[in-house]
C-alpha cells in the first residue's frame, strides 16, 4: 500500500512540474477540449447519458475500447474515426511529457549553500 501511495504522489508531483511548462498546459486544454467535446457529441448524436458520454469517450482514447457502447450511425462512426486519430495524438503528447518529468532526478545542485 505504501508503494502505491508512493507512487501516486510522484505522479503528482511530475504533473506539477510539468504544468509549469506552457507546452504542457496547452496539451492539457487541449486533453480536456477533446474529452469535452467527445462527450458532449456522443451524448447528443447517440443519445447517451453524460456519464455515458464520458466513459465512451474516454474507453475510445484511451484505446481499451470494452465494445459495450459503440456508435450506431454512420455520423458518429465517421466522427469517431477522426476523433480517434486527433485525440490519441494529444493524449499521447500529454503523457509523454508527464512521463518526461517523472523520470527527471531532482536537481542536487539547486539544494547546496553557496560558500
Amino acid at each position: 500500500m505504501v508503494l502505491f501511495w508512493g507512487m501516486v504522489v510522484r505522479f503528482a508531483r511530475a504533473v506539477m512540474a510539468a504544468f509549469r511548462d506552457p507546452q504542457t498546459r496547452a496539451l492539457v486544454t487541449g486533453a480536456l477540449t477533446v474529452i469535452a467535446v467527445g462527450t458532449w457529441f456522443y451524448a447528443r448524436q447517440e443519445g447517451w447519458s453524460a456519464v455515458d458520454s464520458l466513459y465512451f469517450t474516454v474507453m475510445t482514447l484511451t484505446t481499451v475500447g470494452y465494445g459495450d457502447l459503440h456508435p450506431t450511425t454512420a455520423a458518429t462512426k465517421l466522427f469517431t474515426v477522426f476523433f480517434v486519430l486527433i485525440g490519441i495524438g494529444i493524449l499521447l503528447g500529454f503523457i509523454d511529457v508527464v512521463a518526461k518529468h517523472a523520470r527527471r532526478k531532482p536537481d542536487s545542485s539547486a539544494s547546496r549553500e553557496s560558500p
